[in-house]
């Protein structure tokens, strides 16, 4: 008897958790499931004064502008791709002596680097256009990734050397043993291991140079060489006849969504791998 109220009990709640969770999904995916369905409609249906949910006639034909964009969404994709190979590599060059080795000043290094992410972007934002105007990477793609061979901020070099801290040291000593030397050590043991925390750092900067406006407002000023998110603001703002076409607006949304999402998808396992911050534990 008191296992079969028990079970009712665990029932019941096991129902209440999953309804709510599948509330908070609707909510969640209502305003994307907006947006695709805006984008299959006519112009018409799209701005009727009546809100309408579901297309009367799906129209495929707004997809097009994927096409016609195409020019931009390349762009996009050489920053992105850039960064994400670039950022997080650096950020484990760097990051390898400070977590893997004792010598004089690597606390103070350590600091240094914490202390750098204090620093607001906006106050950077005037002496780095002075340099990037004097190095005349203004109105190139390279304005948008070189910054990411540089190790991209003290955050991230701090996730990796916490990460490496939870590799077991008497890893490289057993390869020095055998004969390998600080950069082998690096590439064949320590590097590997670290792939979750690099695959998390690496879509997070491609997330987020896929999603950049400033960058791109500031430094591209020529048309064909602005990135998406940029041309998207230009051909579609406020003025112009193209801010009419909402359908078309909402067809070039749900193509720059798909991106982000399909990275979460294909990489989700590593990244809240990568969250737990530690290799191996002892």
């Amino acid at each position: 008897m008191g296992m079969s109220l028990r079970r009712k009990k665990y029932a019941r709640e096991c129902a209440i958790k999953y309804s709510v969770f599948a509330v908070l999904l609707v909510i969640l995916l209502l305003p994307f499931l907006f947006m695709v369905m805006k984008s299959l409609m006519t112009l018409k249906d799209v701005n009727a004064p009546v809100i309408r949910l579901f297309p009367r006639e799906i129209i495929f034909d707004n997809y097009r502008v994927f096409g016609e964009y195409a020019q931009y969404f390349m762009n996009s994709f050489i920053v992105v791709i850039i960064s994400a190979v670039a950022m997080p590599l650096t950020s484990c060059l760097i990051a390898f002596p400070l977590a893997r080795y004792e010598f004089k000043g690597n606390r103070f290094m350590f600091t240094l680097f914490l202390a750098t992410a204090m620093i607001p972007g906006s106050v950077l934002l005037v002496p780095q256009y002075f340099l990037f105007v004097r190095l005349r990477l203004v109105n190139t793609l390279a304005s948008q990734y070189i910054g990411t061979f540089f190790g991209g901020g003290g955050i991230t070099v701090f996730l990796i050397i916490q990460f490496m801290r939870g590799i077991p040291k008497e890893m490289d000593d057993a390869a020095r043993i055998d004969g390998a030397n600080k950069f082998m050590i690096f590439y064949r043991i320590v590097l590997p291991l670290c792939l979750n925390i690099l695959i998390y750092l690496g879509i997070g900067i491609a997330i987020a140079k896929w999603n950049d406006f400033q960058g791109p407002l500031i430094y591209l000023r020529e048309d064909p060489k602005r990135t998406m998110a940029v041309a998207f603001y230009y051909h579609f703002g406020a003025s112009g006849s193209a801010a009419l076409l909402s359908n078309v607006k909402m067809a070039m949304a749900v193509c720059m969504t798909v991106f982000p999402a399909l990275l979460f998808f294909l990489f989700q396992k590593q990244m809240i791998g990568a969250i737990k911050i530690g290799g191996i534990k002892e």
